[in-house]
C-alpha cells in the first residue's frame, strides 16, 4: 500500500525488518518447549508474512520529521535504522497480535486466504482432532499468541537504548493505541449483537478505534516521540480521517473486492453479522428487509449472499460509503497543509502521497 512510496533505501529497510520478524520467530521456537515450539512455527505466517504497512508510514513519517536535519554520522545512521527496524517490529507483533484476537472472536481459520493460526490447531497438536477439539484449541492457541505478541511489543520499545524519557513516550503511545484498538474490538462484536442497534456515528467511531488507530496514529506518533516532538494537535484529526478511509474502504473491498486479492470470501462479513458502516447506510432503506436476512447468517450460501450484495449496491449504501471515503481523504489533505513545526513541509507531502495511494487501493 504505501510501499509504493519508498526509494530504494526503504524495500532495503522492510527487508531487514521481515528477517528481523523471521528470526524473532526462530528464537520463540528454539527456546520454547515442543509444543510451544510448534504453536510459534504455525504462527510464522501470521507473523511475518504481513504487508508491512505499518513499518512503512513509520519510515515515511521518520524520513519526513528528519528532512531539514543535519546528516547524521555513519555510526549514528547505524543506530536509527537499528531502532526503527526495532519499533517496525513492535509494531507488527501489534498487528499480528490484534489479528489473532480478532479471528477468535470472529471464529476465523483463513488469514489472507491461507489458514491462520486457528486454522493449524492439528499442526500444533501433532494430531488429526475432531472440529470441536480444533476450534477450542485454536481459539487457545489464538489467545495465548497475540497476548505474548503484544507483551513482546512492549519488551522491544522496553530494550532501545534511548533515554528514559524517550522509552517512556513510546511506550505510553504504544499504550494509548492498544486502548482505543480495544474499544473498537468491544464496539465491534458488542454492534453486531440482535439487542443493539447503533446509529451510523457510532458505527464510524468503532471504525477508526478498531484499526485506524494503530494503523496510522500508532506510526506518527512513535516517528515523533522518537524524534522528542510533540505530537501536533492536528494530529489526532488527520489520523482519524486516514484511518476512517482506510477502514471504510477495507469494508467495501471485504464485500464487493476481488476475493482473490482482498483474501477473504466476500460474504464472510455478512455470514459473522458484522455491522460495518454498509449496514448503517442500508438499514433505513427498502431494500433491507431483504438484506437483513443474510446479515449474521452462518449458513448463508453463495446465491443468497450475491442477491444480498446487490441489494447492498442498490440500496445506495455503497455510494454512500464512496462518498465518506473520498470526503475523509479530502479532508486529510486539507488538514496535512496545516502541519506545523519540524518537519511539516516533508510530512505535509508524505501524507498527501500516501492519500494517493489509499485511493488507488485494490486489497
Amino acid at each position: 500500500m504505501p510501499l509504493r512510496l519508498l526509494p530504494p533505501t526503504g524495500e532495503d529497510y522492510l527487508r531487514t525488518v521481515r528477517s528481523a520478524l523471521h528470526a524473532y520467530v526462530d528464537e520463540k521456537v528454539a527456546t520454547a518447549s515442543s509444543q510451544t515450539a510448534r504453536m510459534w512455527s504455525a504462527a510464522r505466517p501470521s507473523i511475518c508474512g504481513g504487508k508491512l504497512v505499518r513499518p512503512a508510514i513509520l519510515l515515511l513519517a521518520a524520513q519526513a520529521l528528519a528532512a531539514d536535519a543535519p546528516p547524521l554520522q555513519e555510526s549514528a545512521t547505524r543506530k536509527r535504522e537499528s531502532d526503527l527496524t526495532a519499533l517496525a517490529v513492535a509494531l507488527e507483533l501489534v498487528h499480528a497480535g490484534f489479528l489473532m484476537h480478532d479471528d477468535v472472536i470472529d471464529r476465523d481459520t483463513l488469514r489472507r486466504g491461507e489458514p491462520n493460526l486457528l486454522g493449524r490447531a492439528s499442526q500444533v497438536a501433532d494430531l488429526d482432532l475432531s472440529a470441536d477439539s480444533a476450534a477450542r484449541l485454536g481459539s487457545t492457541l489464538g489467545i495465548l499468541a497475540g497476548d505474548l505478541l503484544l507483551s513482546d511489543a512492549h519488551l522491544a520499545i522496553g530494550r532501545l537504548d534511548l533515554s528514559q524519557d524517550t522509552r517512556i513516550a513510546l511506550t505510553q503511545v504504544l499504550a494509548d493505541a492498544l486502548s482505543q484498538s480495544v474499544t473498537g474490538e468491544l464496539c465491534d462484536v458488542l454492534y453486531s449483537l440482535p439487542e443493539r442497534d447503533p446509529d451510523l456515528a457510532e458505527v464510524l467511531a468503532m471504525t477508526v478505534h478498531k484499526t485506524g488507530v494503530y494503523t496510522f496514529h500508532l506510526p506518527f506518533s512513535l516517528a515523533l516521540a522518537y524524534q522528542g516532538l510533540p505530537a501536533p494537535a492536528v494530529l489526532g484529526d488527520l489520523t482519524h480521517q486516514l484511518g476512517l478511509a482506510f477502514q471504510l474502504q477495507d469494508d467495501l473491498l471485504g464485500v464487493f473486492g476481488d476475493p482473490d486479492l482482498v483474501g477473504k470470501d466476500s460474504a464472510s462479513d455478512l455470514r459473522e453479522g458484522k455491522v460495518t458502516a454498509l449496514i448503517a447506510y442500508a438499514r433505513p432503506t427498502p431494500q433491507w428487509p431483504a438484506i437483513a436476512g443474510a446479515v449474521g447468517d452462518p449458513d448463508l450460501t453463495p446465491p443468497r449472499a450475491a442477491a444480498a450484495i446487490a441489494l447492498l449496491e442498490e440500496s445506495g449504501a455503497r455510494a454512500a460509503v464512496e462518498r465518506d471515503i473520498a470526503r475523509a481523504l479530502q479532508t486529510a489533505r486539507d488538514l496535512a497543509s496545516t502541519l506545523p513545526g519540524v518537519g511539516a513541509p516533508a510530512l505535509g507531502g508524505m501524507v498527501e502521497d500516501l492519500v494517493d495511494v489509499i485511493e488507488d487501493r485494490q486489497s
